[in-house]
């Protein structure tokens, strides 16, 4: 890979790095916030049931996309390390190149299409189960 092409890669994973981070951060806020209004309305016993199972349902939908968030920086934290490593663009899978494109439209990516096909397909099947 060409010195230029891996600095556009790096520098759209360190965009896409700040972004999640970025995002990581005003959720820990929103999150702080929550716990601030909580402790001001004496330790989550708020004046009505409904505005604390408001605040319960708000602090869970935080937890979820912020799991979310971490998940995808992870990714994200991995192809940089792949990048280092000279493996950027090989599936971690089979050991087959990642289609140009894919790797162009989700430079984190660290499958191949059929790779992550059958993933997809098992990890349903254990849903399934």
């Amino acid at each position: 890979m060409q010195t230029d092409q891996q600095q556009g890669i790096r520098d759209a994973l360190v965009a896409r790095q700040e972004q999640l981070q970025g995002e990581l951060d005003r959720l820990t806020s929103e999150m702080r916030d929550l716990g601030a209004d909580q402790e001001a309305e004496r330790g989550s016993v708020g004046n009505h049931s409904a505005d604390d199972g408001s605040d319960v349902n708000e602090q869970e939908r935080i937890l979820t996309i912020s799991n979310d968030l971490n998940d995808m920086l992870s990714e994200v934290n991995g192809a940089m390390v792949r990048l280092d490593e000279g493996t950027y663009g090989t599936c971690v899978r089979c050991g087959k190149p990642i289609n140009p494109e894919r790797l162009e439209a989700f430079p984190w990516v660290q499958h191949d299409v059929e790779c992550q096909a059958i993933m997809e397909r098992e990890a349903g099947l254990q849903v399934q189960r």
